[in-house]
Formats: structure tokens, sequence, C-alpha cells
């Protein structure tokens, strides 16, 4: 029998506190109602018209006249926190930027996994070492990563330290909105970018330096840069507690989620029937939805239905994370399927998550190839349905870690652990991201060949 979804009455930021709810702590009642009644009194981070300007770019992409990238850390921490890595973080999304808006000849929409990616669901509520088994780290809003009772215990104290660490990234993005993009970006280093493969980029590389600073003797270069136009945050609304206190309803009561620009429901969250698809009914905050694949059909065109039952463009994202052994088959049964109900989505491909590994000394990895051929795959497949692709989704970081096997840069499974930094899952490095960029405007040229 197929299973029927039930319908709130009336949704409200609250609704979802009615229904069954996956990847949630287990947080201690009073001092979690302490600190939600402080998070409701503090103001938006996220200023009601920005939320609307993104939403009528990614109508744009719905046209095929924009590409999104999405980039930025696993997991923000608190500790690793200060002014020059969250310049750098923007530094590295530019450069992408502009190397995609080179290759594939159009505006770039900007979204970075920041001000706001301090949570994540995992695999396992509970990890073990030893005889010891504690809550498992769920980021630095929730717990500590390191492995004590004490620092593992759920701590809502945590959330407001989310809020003011988010707001103060924002706070440095935004002091970034009167420089130019060749300011924020710097001098490009060909020296260590790809050094393993640069010969054929540098000519790339140098028409990029030169189109920067013909643009920059345009007048209104820096407003055409501003951040409020063309940079944007996005993260899971994993802690609904978090994300229902920052919900703002604006002057004709629509409610947006002020917490983010772009939010996403996360690949363990997606249940029809369950409180995240309940709350995400209500807002008006563009969404994503991971798809992978144990993603049921059934659930998915049901969730489509309920977070865009006016069927708008732009308003859904499907973020596919199915893997390089998967892609191929899933996203081909996916999308004969997606036909068929004229929904209007958006396509996105997330070739990180479903090529997690463990090397065989226990550390997470990916493999770069696997990340390169998923995206061929993805822009592949959607070409033969004349469908276009919206966006890239990635996980990196400017500094040169070694978190992702990658032979052509010397980064082996045996010495994937020489510079492993990240909280969470593995990342592209600096060189990788750009390397990235530059792959994915030739896998485009070639579909488009």
């Amino acid at each position: 029998m197929k299973k029927i979804v039930p319908i709130t009455k009336k949704w409200s930021p609250g609704s979802w506190m009615n229904l069954p709810i996956k990847q949630s702590p287990s947080w201690p009642p009073q001092e979690l109602d302490k600190v939600v009644k402080k998070l409701f009194s503090f103001p938006p981070l996220i200023p009601i018209n920005e939320i609307e300007i993104l939403k009528k770019q990614l109508k744009k992409v719905a046209k095929n006249k924009s590409f999104i990238l999405v980039a930025g850390d696993c997991a923000e921490t608190f500790s690793d926190f200060n002014q020059s890595l969250i310049e750098r973080k923007l530094q590295i999304i530019f450069k992408m930027s502009l190397i995609l808006s080179y290759g594939i000849n159009k505006p770039i929409i900007k979204i970075a996994r920041l001000a706001g990616q301090f949570a994540k669901p995992r695999s396992s509520l509970t990890e073990t070492i030893g005889k010891v088994c504690l809550p498992s780290y769920m980021g630095d809003a929730v717990n500590d990563k390191e492995f004590n009772l004490k620092s593992r215990s759920f701590d809502p104290k945590r959330l407001i330290k989310a809020y003011y660490h988010s707001a103060t990234t924002l706070n440095v993005l935004r002091s970034l909105t009167d420089k130019s993009i060749h300011d924020i970006i710097g001098k490009w280093d060909n020296k260590k970018i790809l050094g393993k493969n640069i010969s054929p980029l540098i000519t790339d590389i140098a028409r990029i330096e030169r189109a920067m600073h013909a643009m920059s003797t345009i007048n209104d270069y820096n407003n055409r840069y501003r951040f409020s136009k063309d940079f944007f945050t996005a993260h899971e609304a994993l802690l609904l507690d978090y994300e229902q206190a920052l919900t703002k309803s604006n002057f004709d009561d629509k409610w947006y989620d002020t917490s983010s620009h772009l939010v996403w429901l996360g690949y363990r969250t997606g249940q029809p029937d369950h409180a995240h698809v309940e709350f995400l009914s209500g807002i008006e905050n563009p969404i994503g939805i991971k798809v992978g694949p144990e993603t049921s059909f059934n659930d998915l065109n049901q969730i489509i239905k309920k977070l865009n039952p006016k069927n708008e463009f732009g308003k859904i994202i499907l973020i596919i994370r199915y893997g390089v052994s998967s892609i191929d088959k899933c996203l081909r049964q996916l999308v004969k399927k997606m036909i068929k109900t004229n929904h209007r989505v958006l396509w996105m491909c997330d070739p990180m998550h479903g090529n997690t590994y463990k090397t065989n000394k226990g550390f997470k990895t990916r493999n770069f190839k696997d990340i390169k051929n998923e995206l061929k795959y993805f822009f592949k497949i959607l070409k033969v349905y004349n469908i276009p692709p919206a966006g890239v989704h990635f996980e990196l970081t400017p500094e040169n870690v070694t978190e992702c096997v990658d032979e052509s840069d010397n980064i082996h499974q045996s010495n994937v652990h020489e510079k492993y930094e990240t909280a969470c899952d593995p990342r592209l490095n600096n060189n990788q991201s750009l390397d990235i960029a530059f792959s994915i405007n030739k896998i485009t040229g070639e579909s488009n060949g």
C-alpha cells in the first residue's frame, strides 16, 4: 500500500515538533529552552531581500543563463576561525568562479558553505574507541571533537556560539563588498598552482588575469561584484531548534530562514513525513535536496510536492551524490522518472559524498579521479536528456591538505594522513579545487562539441 504523507493543517515555524525527527541531538531540555528563547530575540543573519535576490538569480539558472558553484568546508569549527582563513576561503571560491565563467561563458552564482555549516549528520550517532562508547561528533554547534564525555556531551550553548561565529564570518565577507574581484583574488602564483600539470593551463590563467585587469577599468566594476548581488551562503538545515529561532516573517506574512540564503535537506533526514521536510515546507528560501543511491523516488516525489507546491522555477535544487560507481545507472533512471512528473527542478552534482571510503589506516578519503569521473557522467547524462546542468557542489579548503587521494599530486592512500586537518570529511585542497574548475570547463566543452 502506498504510504500517505500526513498534511499539516497549518504550517508554523514550530509545526515540525509534532513529527518524528532523525539526526537530532538529545539536548538537555531546560538548557535548550533557555538558549532557544535567546536565539529568538536575535536579529536575522541574512536580510530577507538578499534571499529574494538569490531566488531571482536561480530562475536564470533554470533558463540556462547562469551556473552555480557551491563550495566550502565540510564543517566549520570554532577553533579554526580567523579573518585571514575566511578571506582565503572566499578567494579560492572566486578563483574557481572566474575559471568556470571563462570556460563556460556564463555568470557564476557563488554560494559558500560558510557562516552556518557548524553541524553534521552522522552515519552512526555513537562512536566507540576500545571499550568506550560516546556520542558521535556532530559539529561544533553540538559538541566537541575531543573523545571524552565532557566534550562529546550535547551542549545547547554552542548554538549561541554558532550564531556569533556566523555573524562574524558574514561581517568579514561583507567587509570585502567594496573590493573588486581583482583585489580579492590578488596575484595568481603560477608556480604553485597545479604544479603537476600546469603547462597547458598557464595560457588560460594569463587570459583570465588580462580579462580581470580590463574589467577593473570599468566604472561600475565594484558594484557588479558586490556581496549582496553576487555572493551567497548555504548550509544543511539540520538543527531545527536553531533554524526555527532564526525564521522570520516579512510584511506579507511569508517566512524566511534568515540563518542562510539557501538551505538543503540532508541525505539522512529526507523522510517526507518527518520533521525536517515539514520545517522546510513553509519557508521561502531556495532549498537543496541531497539525492543518493538509497533515495526512494516515491519519497523524493512527495518531498518535492511538499516543498514546492507552486512548482516554481529555481525553488528546488536536486544535489546528486550517487558516487562514480552508481551515477550512470541511478541518474538515468531518476531523470526519466522526473521528466514524467513535470517537476521544475535544478540539477546539481555533488561528486564528493558518494565517493568516500576509508584507507587501511582508517582515514576517510576520496579519490580525485572518482570525483572527476562522476562529474563527467553527470554532464554527459544530462546532455542526453537535454537538461541544463545547474551547478556543482564541493567540499574544499584553500589549505594544501592531503585529504583526497590524487596520484598526479603525489597524494596516495599511504600518505593521506600527512596533512589531514578536516573536522569531518575529506576536502579538496587549493590545487585540486582549481584543477577541478578547469576540468569542468574541459568536460562541458567536450559535451558541447
